[in-house]
């Protein structure tokens, strides 16, 4: 009867020889160990005893991570040097994963702070990089931010056309005035006129509807789509709300303008003593004072009305203020002509003292709010805006602005912006998205140069793309498999942005949650990825970090060596031997070479030396070690 040895422990049981180049689970993609490195654990601030628990693991490469915000401000400044001089005696290359702070002004509920909220995320975020550069004194340490970390996601789908087969299921659009967010969504809706058991598409090209075969009942109207739907309803509501106010303003004034009609362009005194008028040369004359009770009752009403006028007024400069920042640029140009005509004849109607003022104001804004609804008619002002689109100018700002203050401050020795994509699904993590905020933030960060440093624009260019960049985390973008998308999806992605990467994470899911497995565990493509990064030039001098904290925290054990096996990393610095891959899990004679480490006899039993060695350098002496070497103190 054939024997298999079952354990939890042996995760990479591939092959019978130890000399097979496949056993071990390997992936098929060589990493040098000097490639790869783990992060610290989020959880606690002693990341200082991260690093040393890293080192005795013999990892070239440590991430600091920073990742929650409260935590991160727990570790202290002296921590930040302590690590930097460990991490040069030993040659390991850090790294500082920056704490989930949204770039774009989010919170952790999905309301947008407005600017004073981004700025200060900013100013927190710049924090991170004044650290980083502690550890990283020689410039150019990656500095992982998340691109999102607040802001509402957005549910993607396969369905489109060409290169980018997402298609917007679900998602958000924000308020650009108040920050409040409404649901978008792809569904089928019924209208009168059409077949309700036919499906319809928009044409526009015949500027109607065309139906479609086999597609669900009713009319398909996109998410994107709602936006505008949005902007309309939210427009009209404003022009009829302004409309109403100043149609009130019209119904108290009633039939005044008659019994007044003396008194059509008067104005009382300063002194309330007299009433003057001018006819059309501008010759001043007095008139005789308000007398009869109809006309004392009409003024009455002229006076109750300049109330609703004010307030109708006020609306209608709201209204204004909400076309002009958020309409077209064509629109501005017919919303000045508008306004300086407005003002003119406005500021004549609200001369203190005028009898018939607010039936003038009434009659001058209802003229004012004809126009602006006919400036509008064919697109309504763009309040609402798709988070995503809303979230990349914001987020692009921020970032830009880092990178500025981070190279006022360091110059060429500032470290590197590394933005990671969040899950998919989540805020700003479509691949599109992701290289649109890379491209603003580095234009931002171009024109600062230049206006600030005096810089000529390719050497500020080159410097923008030098510091910020992407950090790729293979396990993010395999999310997509949770929305229908497959690996050809997630390859096209990695080779679109593989131009902008400077840093990997490399971990293993199954595509429904970002369960961070040692690699080899999951469904990722990573070979394939990897080799889709290969092609930006400088793969070699990326830093790799493994993130496969629930495998450690399930398992309780150490992702290194396993990450090594997946790699098959080689054993030797010169690439002679065997792989890690080939010889982790093999069992031997002690002489031999292989077998368990620090048994739990003493040394001396099996004829092994260094038995009085502390059992951080493998010998079985308890005691007191140094901070680094684990070498007794005494």
């Amino acid at each position: 009867m054939e024997y298999s040895n079952i354990s939890f422990e042996n995760f990479y049981q591939g092959g019978d020889s130890a000399f097979n180049s496949e056993y071990g689970g390997f992936e098929g993609k060589r990493i040098s160990a000097s490639q790869l490195g783990f992060p610290g654990s989020p959880q606690t601030a002693n990341q200082l005893g991260e690093t040393v628990n890293a080192l005795k693991q013999g990892v070239k490469a440590f991430e600091v991570t920073m990742l929650t915000p409260d935590t991160a401000e727990t570790i202290p400044t002296q921590h930040f040097s302590e690590m930097r001089a460990l991490m040069k005696l030993s040659g390991v290359k850090p790294s500082v994963h920056g704490p989930l702070i949204d770039a774009a002004g989010f919170d952790e509920k999905g309301g947008w702070g407005g600017e004073s909220g981004r700025a200060n995320n900013e100013r927190r975020m710049f924090g991170t990089l004044e650290k980083a550069q502690i550890l990283g004194p020689d410039g150019n340490i990656p500095v992982v931010f998340h691109i999102s970390a607040g802001m509402p996601g957005t549910e993607w789908m396969p369905g489109g056309e060409g290169e980018d087969r997402a298609v917007m299921n679900r998602g958000v659009a924000i308020n650009r005035e108040t920050g409040q967010s409404i649901g978008l969504s792809r569904e089928h809706k019924f209208r009168p006129g059409m077949d309700p058991n036919k499906s319809w598409i928009e044409d526009e090209e015949a500027g109607g509807y065309k139906e479609v075969k086999g597609g669900p009942a009713g009319i398909l109207f996109s998410a994107e789509g709602s936006v505008d739907s949005a902007n309309s309803t939210e427009w009209d509501k404003k022009i009829l709300e302004v409309a109403e106010m100043n149609k009130r303003t019209e119904e108290i004034i009633g039939a005044a303008p008659m019994n007044l009609a003396e008194y059509r362009n008067a104005y009382f005194s300063k002194d309330g003593k007299k009433i003057v008028s001018a006819d059309k040369d501008g010759k001043m004359s007095d008139l005789p004072m308000i007398s009869t009770e109809a006309q004392a009752k009409s003024y009455d009403q002229m006076r109750r009305a300049t109330l609703f006028a004010k307030n109708a007024e006020q609306s209608f400069g709201s209204a204004f203020h909400n076309a002009w920042a958020y309409g077209t640029k064509d629109q501005r140009e017919e919303l000045e002509e508008l306004s300086n005509n407005y003002s003119e004849k406005i500021k004549g109607a609200r001369v203190e003292g005028k009898i018939c003022g607010a039936f003038d104001r009434q009659q001058i804004l209802g003229n004012a709010i004809d126009q602006l609804d006919n400036i509008t008619k064919g697109h309504a002002p763009e309040l609402f805006q798709e988070a995503g689109e809303f979230a990349s100018d914001k987020a692009a700002t921020t970032f830009g602005n880092l990178a500025m203050k981070s190279y006022d401050k360091f110059e060429g020795k500032a470290p590197m912006i590394a933005i990671e994509p969040v899950h998919f699904g989540m805020g700003l993590s479509k691949t599109e998205e992701v290289m649109d905020v890379v491209e603003k933030a580095r234009e931002t960060f171009s024109k600062q140069l230049i206006d600030k440093k005096g810089l000529g624009q390719n050497e500020a260019d080159k410097i923008a793309e030098e510091k910020i960049g992407v950090t790729w985390d293979v396990g993010h973008i395999n999310m997509m498999k949770k929305y229908g998308f497959e690996d050809k999806d997630i390859l096209e992605a990695s080779e679109k942005i593989a131009p902008m990467v400077k840093h990997i994470h490399i971990t293993d899911n199954f595509g429904h949650a970002d369960t961070h497995l040692a690699p080899g565990m999951g469904n990722v493509p990573i070979k394939e990825i990897l080799e889709r990064l290969e092609k930006n030039g400088e793969f070699d001098k990326m830093r790799k970090i493994v993130e496969a904290g629930a495998f450690v925290q399930h398992f309780k054990k150490s992702p290194f060596p396993l990450s090594l096996a997946a790699f098959g990393s080689p054993i030797y610095g010169m690439k002679a031997g065997p792989g890690w891959n080939q010889v982790m899990d093999v069992q031997g004679s002690y002489s031999g070479g292989f077998g368990t480490i620090n048994p739990e006899q003493h040394h001396s039993m099996y004829g092994a030396g260094f038995t009085t060695m502390p059992t951080e350098l493998g010998g079985q002496m308890p005691g007191g070690s140094s901070r680094f070497g684990g070498t007794p103190m005494a």
